[in-house]
């Protein structure tokens, strides 16, 4: 058949024209050849099956969607399989998403009016404006954790409909917002990891973190803490980071502020032992310590301080009956002693003091050699002074402290330096050598 002419009747015709121009002694052998070439040419028409490849020719923009967006429609399905029979030799047939989508094996399939979100040969995209009204029911049948999510931790994301933040259905770039969209960040810096380090978009305030979150981050809520640590943090800014003690955020109860005890533990030190540390210890400042939020302070002092404690013991005085505080208003400050006492002379300074008297032990007085003026002995000791002051021998060169060595009260023997000058039986007969010479500070000749 060709046009759907039987082939005997087309060469035939064909026959008559020609003998027309050339002759039928012309035509004969010609047919002869046409039908043997006629004959040949439908010997080889073989009926073949179409393939997916035949219908990218008509149904090119199709194709390039299933290409693109198939998802299981391309890997795991065919033309043919969704689309039997093809107009006019078939009716054109296309299956209802239930045939292979049974609502009974998910509730996602029992929605009515798929076409809405899914295109046929780009089922994996979806225009979620056309579901706006149904939102988020329709997205929660199957983003169950979702839903899960955001009744657990309230908030106002849990409010919002999911194409608030979710412009287009999957998780590539542009298919939902960014926190900074809507949020201001906490740094410069920052950027969209930065802020799903902390908050998950579905549970915002359950704040999470790891211990790579840059301290710029909490400062931007917790600028005076931050401030602190830098400042007076010791070695909570120096060897932790933030994360290290704060493992949780509120509105989490447990886990949100570690016991001191984690890191201080009690058998390393008596001060770890003692009850509430917050009350003098700020953990973002603390070596600030707040002496007077608790009294008496006296023996949370000496669990640190154990010497001044045992100097105390061993020489009592009015200052070992006294609370840390009347001297030490502030950790690692003192008062002056001036502050309380009058000093030896109108120009002594509070330097000077300390060449006689020590803080915890006022009243065992031991000099430094050398160090002690003359004047500051003669403040109590006048007499003394004047004598050694007028003298005319060596003995008025001498500081004080030279024959009152270290300890208060202490008399060099003469001997020490003079050794036996006279003889022997002089020295028997006189062993007081101030018989003679009057003494130390009064020397006669």
């Amino acid at each position: 058949m060709i046009n759907n002419v039987p082939v005997h009747k087309n060469l035939t015709r064909m026959c008559v024209d020609i003998s027309t121009y050339v002759g039928l002694c012309i035509c004969v052998p010609l047919v002869v050849v046409l039908l043997l070439s006629a004959g040949s040419a439908l010997a080889e028409v073989v009926e073949k099956p179409l393939l997916d490849a035949d219908c990218i020719k008509c149904h090119v923009e199709p194709s390039v969607q299933i290409a693109e967006h198939g998802g299981g429609h391309r890997t795991a399905l065919g033309c043919f399989d969704c689309h039997i029979g093809h107009p006019p030799a078939a009716e054109a047939i296309i299956p209802a998403c239930a045939d292979c989508h049974v609502p009974a094996e998910h509730e996602h399939y029992a929605l009515e009016g798929c076409a809405r979100c899914h295109v046929t040969h780009a089922p994996g995209v979806g225009d979620l404006a056309k579901v706006n009204a149904d939102v988020p029911a329709v997205c929660f049948t199957c983003h169950h954790g979702v839903d899960v999510e955001l009744k657990e931790m309230p908030s106002m994301h849990a409010d919002m409909a999911c194409t608030d933040c979710h412009v287009r259905h999957g998780l590539a770039e542009g298919d939902f917002m960014q926190c900074m969209q809507c949020h201001e960040p906490h740094a410069d810096t920052m950027g969209y990891t930065d802020c799903i380090g902390c908050h998950a978009p579905h549970q915002p305030t359950d704040y999470r973190w790891s211990k790579k979150t840059p301290v710029q981050q909490c400062a931007a809520c917790h600028a005076t803490e931050v401030e602190n640590l830098a400042r007076v943090g010791g070695a909570h800014a120096k060897k932790v980071t933030c994360s290290a003690c704060h493992a949780d955020h509120p509105p989490a109860k447990t886990g949100v502020i570690p016991l001191c005890a984690e890191c201080h533990a009690p058998k390393k030190s008596a001060h770890y032992r003692v009850d509430n540390c917050a009350a003098c210890h700020d953990p973002h400042a603390p070596m600030e310590i707040r002496l007077d939020a608790v009294s008496p302070v006296k023996p949370v002092c000496l669990s640190c301080h154990a010497g001044p404690g045992k100097e105390m013991e061993q020489h009592p005085s009015m200052h070992a009956e006294m609370d840390c505080t009347e001297c030490h208003a502030e950790h690692g400050s003192a008062s002056s002693c001036l502050d309380c006492h009058s000093g030896h002379s109108d120009s002594m300074t509070y330097a000077q003091c300390f060449q006689c008297h020590q803080p915890h032990s006022p009243s065992y007085v031991q000099y430094k050699k050398g160090k002690v003026e003359p004047e500051l002995c003669g403040s109590c000791h006048a007499e003394a002074y004047t004598l050694i002051e007028g003298s005319s021998t060596k003995h008025g060169a001498l500081s004080c402290v030279f024959c009152h060595r270290r300890t208060h009260k202490v008399i060099l023997e003469c001997q020490s330096c003079h050794g036996q000058p006279h003889d022997a039986a002089m020295h028997r007969q006189f062993s007081d050598c101030a018989k003679c010479h009057r003494g130390g500070h009064d020397l006669r000749k």
